[in-house]
């Protein structure tokens, strides 16, 4: 093939791969909130290496430094604790123009409580002009860690000691379940957060869902003033049900609510300030990632907009397609001869596997933080690298061959024929992440709550081996099957296996390659059980949530399901291929 058909090829698939980064990204419009400031945002200013469960706090210059940046965006903050630091947070937010709601973290341990509780009267008496109300306790009772006479104990306690207004803070069902509780505060705080209700609520109907349960709560406690005290969408993380993280999601979903709130006059605050990454170590990728600014204190977005999904994908791009030509200058320097049909393919192949490799190393750095999730993601990436190398040596090898040449029948449990170091890197890469595919696929069925995804890490093996089965069905033997040119045992091969004593049915054929056939059905059962589990509603929400079945299921929409979760059964499916191909072209 010339230079010019070649370049021709590059550039055309070179724009392919520019679409594929800037459509998902393109400039979201948003109009201007009411009301200017927000009224109020969770304050957590923890950073990196510090949080409760270290037992490492900021410093007084860091709650400065945060309060300053806040200050000119929001009207007042929420603290959840009295203690750690925080005790100098209402004299510095006076400094700032800032009101505070000031909590007191209640829990278990009834000598910690005892002094926040202590904390939380002696600030809210010596700063009654920034602290405007406070909070006692924070969802303790969905914990269950105390019961209600103890939570009622301690609000009666705070009450008789300070002037402002008292509340406890609980997810909004929590109120119908306990409402003795409203008897003992002033004013009720309830959660709304569509993203873990037991049905959840996709952006675009999330609004709703909030006016219409803020409105259960109003009639069950008729007088009663209601503060929202947490509402919020997440960036990253799993998706659950219809609801998916995101930049752009979280941007609509805080224009959408403050316009709601100033419609229905309702009083709120916005979870949160800052993402925290310590609560991926609690709840995953999605626990870390509610805040309007990151760890590293940048704004995420403008309400205003226009908002991008991913600032960062012109980089991105840049890097997927210089990958890709570095890896083609080397397929290209190996020799050998393609037609221009094989370049085309190969060079396809090529920015395709450069891509999601590029996604999936992106991924892997806004994941969760912690060593084991770490050591995770460096395992995957390399096994993926690994693979993607040996797929495009094999398939420059087939396109650059006369043929596929025919070789004995011979499966996964078979040690022949003698494998070259290419053949046995790519075999056994693909093995290894098969066997992680069905252990994190079991891992999300059995309590997947707080687990990720692993779509963009499992989609390279699948993109890898169909290319690459894809390949040799266009180079086998004339009396070779495109299953067989597919078949995982031999697809690092340069021949294809066929046997010339077809088992008589598929139960013969799965006795002779017993590997193939194992991973096969095990990769169609999860893939099965994952849409069960997960694919409109999630499965531990119907068991444990407080919705009866019925009524539960009567509130899925079911035009709206978990489009992560549907893609992750669909890769698994589509990994299954190569294995059951092995299967069913050793059968008659």
């Amino acid at each position: 093939m010339r230079l010019i058909p070649i370049l021709a090829a590059i550039l055309v698939v070179g724009l392919a791969n520019l679409a594929v980064w800037s459509l998902p990204n393109r400039p979201v419009p948003l109009e201007p909130p009411p009301g200017g400031k927000l009224r109020s945002v969770s304050f957590a200013p923890f950073r990196d290496g510090q949080s409760p469960l270290t037992q490492i706090f900021p410093s007084p210059a860091e709650i400065e430094e945060d309060l300053a940046a806040l200050a000119p965006q929001v009207a007042g903050i929420r603290t959840y604790t009295s203690l750690e630091g925080l005790q100098i947070v209402p004299e510095l937010a006076r400094k700032h123009g800032l009101q505070v709601t000031m909590g007191a973290w209640l829990s278990s341990k009834p000598e910690k409580n005892e002094a926040e509780i202590a904390s939380l009267i002696d600030l809210a008496n010596r700063y009654p002009d920034t602290i405007t109300r406070v909070i006692v306790g924070n969802e303790v009772l969905l914990r269950r860690e105390l019961t209600p006479d103890q939570v009622a104990g301690y609000i009666d306690r705070v009450k008789a000691a300070v002037k402002q207004p008292v509340s406890y803070a609980d997810v909004w069902e929590w109120w119908l379940k306990y409402p003795q509780i409203a008897d003992h505060v002033d004013y009720l705080t309830i959660h709304l957060l569509p993203y873990w209700e037991d049905v959840p609520a996709g952006v675009a109907g999330a609004t709703e869902r909030i006016r219409s349960s803020y409105h259960v709560i109003a009639q069950r406690f008729p007088g009663k003033p209601i503060l929202v005290g947490e509402t919020g969408w997440p960036t990253a993380g799993r998706s659950r049900g219809a609801a998916v993280p995101g930049l752009v999601n979280k941007a609509t979903f805080v224009n959408g609510f403050v316009r709601l709130a100033a419609q229905e006059g309702f009083d709120y605050n916005i979870i949160e300030a800052f993402d925290q990454d310590w609560k991926a170590k609690l709840e995953g990728t999605v626990g870390g990632h509610w805040g309007l600014y990151g760890a590293d204190r940048v704004a995420k977005f403008s309400l205003a907009g226009p908002v991008v999904e991913n600032r960062d994908w012109a980089r991105l791009y840049a890097i997927s397609g210089g990958l890709a030509l570095l890896l083609l200058a080397g397929l290209a320097l190996r020799g050998g001869r393609l037609t221009n049909g094989g370049w085309v393919g190969l060079i396809l192949l090529t920015q395709a596997l450069s891509t999601l490799f590029v996604q999936a190393v992106h991924a892997a750095f806004h994941g969760k933080h912690y060593w084991h999730d770490t050591a995770l993601a460096g395992v995957m990436l390399t096994l993926t690298a690994v693979l993607s190398l040996a797929v495009l040596l094999t398939a420059q090898r087939t396109l650059a061959g006369g043929g596929l040449a025919r070789e004995p029948l011979a499966g996964l449990r078979v040690n022949r024929p003698s494998l070259s170091a290419i053949e046995s890197v790519g075999r056994w890469s693909a093995l290894a992440l098969t066997g992680l595919t069905l252990a994190w696929a079991a891992l999300i069925v059995w309590d997947g709550r707080y687990r990720d995804f692993p779509n963009p890490y499992v989609v390279i093996p699948v993109v890898g081996l169909l290319g690459l089965g894809l390949v040799r069905a266009a180079r086998r033997p004339a009396d070779a099957t495109r299953g067989a040119a597919s078949a995982i045992a031999g697809l690092f091969r340069p021949a294809v296996p066929m046997t010339d004593a077809p088992a008589r049915c598929l139960c013969g054929a799965a006795r002779r390659l017993p590997v193939e056939s194992l991973l096969a059905a095990g990769l169609l059962l999860t893939a099965l059980l994952t849409v069960l589990a997960e694919g409109f509603v999630p499965l531990e929400s119907l068991i444990y949530g407080q919705l009866p079945v019925r009524e539960a299921l009567h509130e899925v929409d079911w035009t709206l399901p978990n489009w992560e979760a549907l893609g992750w059964a669909a890769l698994q499916a589509l990994l299954a291929i190569p294995y059951a191909a092995g299967v069913l072209s050793a059968r008659r």
